[in-house]
C-alpha cells in the first residue's frame, strides 16, 4: 500500500503531537540543574516560609537550590543541591532569611565558631540549625502588648475615677505646688553659696587648661621620640602629683560647701515635703483629663486612636522601620580618624604640635577639626603710616613705622571642610588654618602609602607679609604612623623653613557614639 504525500504529512503531524504532549507532561521531572552537583540533607525542627527551588546562600552568594522537602519521625528533612563548583566549609549551619520585611524565604548557611575539619560532601546529613524571628510571631506579641496596654489604662481608670483617688491626686498637688514654692525660696536664699560653687568650678577649669599648656612640649616630644618622652613623663610624674592634690583639696571645698548648703536647709525641705499634699489637691483636672484621653483612644477618636485601633498602622510602622534602618546605616558610615603631629622647623628652630579629628560621612568628603600649636607662638605685624602737612625738623619727611609682634606658646584653630575634585583621591579643601581662612588640596597616590599636601592661608591685604603657603609629603609606615617633610612659608624669607616631622593616626569610632546628635550630611 503506497502513501501519498498528504498521508505522509498527517502522520508527521501526528506524531510531532504526540511527542510535544508527552515531554509536557514529563517537563516539570526534568531540570538541567540536576545534571550537577552534590545533595546534603539538613534536619530542621521546622521548614515555615521554605518552598523547592528556594535559592541557597553562602556569604551572599548563590550557590545551590533546595531539592526537596519532606518530614521524617517528627523533623523536617531539607535536601539541599549545591553546585559542584563551590566548596563549602563543613562547620555551617542552616538559617531561614527573608530578602525584606516580607519577601520571599530562602536558606542561608552560615559558618559557626567550631573550626572547620573540611568541606561539605555529597550525602552528608547535618543538624546544625539557626531560628530567626517569623512575621507571624512578631504580630502577634504585638497584639499581647496592646492587649497589656488597654488593661493597664483600664486599671489606672477605674482607681483614678473613685472620688478617694481624686482626693488623693487634689493632695497630692497641693503638696507639690507648695514644694516648689519652698524650693524656691531656699535656692534665692543660699544664691551667694551656689555663685562661690560655680566660681570653684571655673578655677579649676582654668587650673585644667593651665596643666594641658605645661605639659604641651611633653606631648609633643611623645611623638617625635616614644622612648624621650617617657624619660619626660618620669620627671614630670611628681609636679602632676602635686597639682593633682591641689585639684583634689578644692574638690573637698566645693563637697564641704554643698554639705553646708544641706544642713542649713533641713528645716526648708522639711516644709517642702509638707507642702507637697497640697499641691496634689490640684491634681483633680488633670485626672478627669487623663479619663477623657483614655476613653476617646478606646472609642477610635482622635489622632492617637485612630493610631492605635486603626489595621493601616501597620503599614505606617513599616515605613518607619525602613527609614530607621537607612538612618542608622547611614550614621555607621562615617568614620572618625584622630590624628598626633609634630614638626621641626630646622631653618628657624621652631617646634609645632597639632591634634586634629576627621570625620568621614562618606568617601567623597570629609570635615577636619583641631588645633594647633608653636613653640614661638604666632607673629603679629602692624603697619602705621605717618603723614605731616607741615613736618617737624626732626622727622622732615612722610614714613612708615613696623611693629612686629609674638605671641608665644599660642594656641590656634583648624576647620575644614574637604570635597573630591577631579581625580578619585584629589580632595580641596576650605577653611580656617592655624585661625587664618585659607585654601588646600591633598593628593593620595601609590595605594595611598604617600600623600602631597599644599597650604595657602593669611590673605591679609594690610600686612606686610606675603600669604603663608605650606607644602609637604607624607609617608605611611604601616597602618598608624607616618613621617612628614616638606617647606613653610616659603615666600616669607624670615620666617621660612625646611621640616621634618612625623606622628600618629588611628581610628575611633567609638567616639561617633558621643557624637551622635551632631548632624553629618551623608548625601
Amino acid at each position: 500500500m503506497k502513501f501519498g504525500l498528504e498521508a505522509k504529512v498527517g502522520v508527521f503531524v501526528i506524531a510531532v503531537f504526540v511527542m510535544l504532549g508527552y515531554m509536557t507532561t514529563k517537563v516539570s521531572e526534568f531540570s538541567f540543574y540536576k545534571s550537577s552537583g552534590y545533595i546534603v540533607t539538613y534536619q530542621i525542627p521546622t521548614a515555615s516560609g521554605v518552598t523547592k527551588d528556594a535559592s541557597v546562600k553562602f556569604r551572599g552568594v548563590t550557590v545551590g537550590k533546595v531539592e526537596d522537602i519532606m518530614l521524617s519521625n517528627g523533623k523536617v528533612n531539607v535536601k539541599l543541591r549545591i553546585e559542584s563548583k563551590y566548596k563549602i566549609p563543613d562547620n555551617v549551619q542552616l538559617a531561614v532569611r527573608s530578602t525584606g520585611f516580607l519577601g520571599e524565604k530562602y536558606i542561608e548557611l552560615q559558618t559557626t565558631k567550631e573550626p572547620s575539619k573540611g568541606y561539605l560532601a555529597d550525602g552528608e546529613v547535618l543538624k546544625g540549625y539557626k531560628s530567626g524571628t517569623d512575621i507571624d510571631e512578631l504580630t502577634s506579641q504585638l497584639g499581647d502588648i496592646a492587649g497589656d496596654v488597654k488593661a493597664i489604662t483600664s486599671a489606672l481608670k477605674e482607681v483614678i475615677a473613685t472620688t478617694e483617688g481624686k482626693n488623693s491626686m487634689k493632695a497630692t498637688l497641693e503638696n507639690v505646688r507648695a514644694t516648689t514654692e519652698m524650693m524656691r525660696e531656699m535656692i534665692q536664699s543660699n544664691q551667694q553659696r551656689v555663685n562661690n560653687i560655680v566660681k570653684s568650678v571655673e578655677k579649676l577649669a582654668n587650673t585644667m587648661e593651665k596643666m594641658a599648656v605645661s605639659n604641651e612640649k611633653s606631648i609633643n616630644n611623645l611623638i617625635k621620640n616614644l622612648e624621650v618622652f617617657s624619660a619626660e613623663l618620669r620627671t614630670q610624674t611628681p609636679v602632676i602629683a602635686e597639682k593633682v592634690n591641689r585639684i583634689a583639696d578644692r574638690l573637698n571645698n566645693i563637697t564641704g560647701d554643698v554639705d553646708d548648703v544641706m544642713s542649713s536647709s533641713k528645716q526648708d525641705l522639711k516644709e517642702t515635703i509638707n507642702s507637697i499634699r497640697y499641691v496634689t489637691s490640684r491634681l483633680e483636672k488633670t485626672v478627669d483629663n487623663v479619663n477623657e484621653i483614655t476613653s476617646k483612644i478606646n472609642e477610635g477618636t482622635g489622632t492617637f486612636g485612630a493610631l492605635v485601633n486603626d489595621n493601616e498602622t501597620a503599614e505606617d510602622v513599616k515605613e518607619t522601620i525602613r527609614g530607621l534602618k537607612n538612618m542608622v546605616t547611614q550614621y555607621d558610615k562615617f568614620q572618625l580618624n584622630l590624628e598626633f603631629a609634630g614638626e621641626k622647623m630646622v631653618d628657624t628652630g621652631e617646634t609645632k604640635g597639632y591634634f586634629k579629628l576627621r570625620i568621614d560621612p562618606n568617601e567623597e568628603k570629609y570635615y577636619l577639626l583641631g588645633l594647633a600649636s608653636s613653640e614661638q607662638g604666632t607673629t603679629t605685624t602692624t603697619v602705621t603710616s605717618h603723614t605731616f602737612d607741615n613736618p617737624p625738623n626732626d622727622v622732615g619727611h612722610d614714613y612708615t613705622e613696623t611693629e612686629v609682634a609674638r605671641e608665644e606658646n599660642s594656641l590656634t584653630f583648624i576647620a575644614q571642610y574637604a570635597h573630591q575634585m577631579f581625580y578619585e583621591n584629589l580632595f580641596l579643601r576650605l577653611g580656617l588654618m592655624e585661625s587664618e581662612f585659607g585654601i588646600g588640596a591633598d593628593y593620595s597616590f601609590f595605594d595611598d602609602n604617600f600623600t602631597l599636601y599644599l597650604d595657602a592661608y593669611d590673605f591679609n591685604s594690610d600686612s606686610v607679609r606675603d600669604p603663608h603657603l605650606k607644602t609637604k609629603l607624607r609617608y605611611r609606615l604601616g597602618k598608624n604612623f607616618f613621617v612628614d617633610a616638606g617647606y613653610d612659608d616659603f615666600l616669607n624669607e624670615e620666617t621660612s623653613s625646611f621640616f621634618v616631622g612625623g606622628g600618629i593616626r588611628f581610628t575611633d569610632n567609638d567616639l561617633k557614639y558621643l557624637l551622635g546628635k551632631v548632624p553629618f550630611p551623608t548625601q
